[in-house]
């Protein structure tokens, strides 16, 4: 990936930083690597001697890691894995017992965003791509090609929560009888083309939300979400603290249920020893929001959403 691609803003910095525990070793678990901004900012307050491992399912990601945060070496054990975070937590526990801090940061990031070849953007035109693991086969590509119109409906009303779908849905039938859709710039007239002009004057760009489920359908987004938070969850040591970051309602009602099924008397540790009780504590009441200074200076971070547990 191309240097200009890696510049990334981590959303919420001061609130992510205030949930770092203090004054003691730490390890400190980056479930969503990307580009290091987070990780970054936090190596610089842990204790000399902490262990960090970061995981992303992009080798780019993690290519560029290894050398943005390589000053860190002398103070922090620093460790790199290639993997969804779905399955991290296991491939962790072979060598760690658990974590002391997690920081889960959902979605994609601006890098691969800004990249026009990552396929992410309707506002390039591009490869119908959107892996964010690009050794993973599904692309939107073959999505759009080849799903039929019931699989487009569920990708589109069901992940995307697109209000009007089936205009849509059937025009990209009706294309692909006569040719491939192949670019991000394709799909996008086929959306503006099928849309009523009411949809077409809201607010937003129309292709947003089918560019949305396109991308939750290539990599499993919510899936991966439900499955990795809770597996994450039961990683944390003891007084260990989660922070994760969330960027529209769909992904933070996941969140949310997540967080109050674990806090209540009820929760069942399966990492425990004897499958015994354990007790979690949500640090926030109500989920926490970007200032409006933050959103002046960096506008992408206006639909972030911030919740925070700890384990007791």
């Amino acid at each position: 990936m191309a240097t200009e691609y890696n510049e990334h803003t981590p959303v919420m910095l001061k609130e992510v930083l205030s949930f770092v525990p203090k004054n003691k070793k730490l390890t400190y678990v980056d479930m969503t690597l990307g580009r290091g901004g987070h990780a970054s900012e936090i190596l610089k307050v842990l204790r000399k001697g902490s262990s960090f491992y970061g995981i992303d399912r992009d080798e780019d990601a993690l290519t560029y890691c290894k050398g943005f945060l390589l000053s860190y070496a002398n103070k922090v054990d620093l460790h790199y894995l290639h993997a969804e975070f779905k399955d991290a937590t296991d491939l962790l526990k072979e060598s760690i017992p658990g974590a002391d801090f997690i920081l889960m940061d959902i979605g994609v990031s601006s890098p691969q965003f800004d990249d026009p070849e990552r396929g992410f953007s309707y506002r390039y035109d591009a490869p119908l791509d959107m892996r964010m693991n690009q050794e993973d086969h599904l692309t939107a590509k073959i999505i759009i090609n080849t799903y039929s119109e019931k699989e487009l409906i569920r990708v589109f009303r069901d992940l995307g929560e697109c209000e009007c779908y089936y205009p849509v849905v059937k025009k990209i039938l009706a294309v692909r009888e006569e040719r491939s859709i192949n670019t991000t710039y394709e799909l996008v007239d086929i959306i503006k083309s099928s849309l009523p002009a009411k949809f077409l004057h809201k607010d937003g760009h129309p292709a947003k939300q089918f560019f949305l489920g396109l991308r939750y359908e290539v990599n499993g987004e919510m899936e991966q979400l439900k499955i990795g938070l809770k597996k994450a969850i039961d990683f944390l040591n003891p007084n260990g603290r989660l922070v994760i970051i969330s960027f529209n309602s769909e992904e933070d009602k996941v969140v949310k249920d997540t967080f109050k099924e674990v806090t209540n008397n009820n929760h069942v540790d399966k990492y425990a020893k004897n499958g015994s009780s354990t007790g979690y504590i949500a640090l926030t009441k109500k989920p926490l929001v970007p200032t409006e200074e933050e959103v002046l200076k960096n506008n992408r971070s206006k639909p972030s959403i911030l919740r925070a547990l700890e384990r007791i």
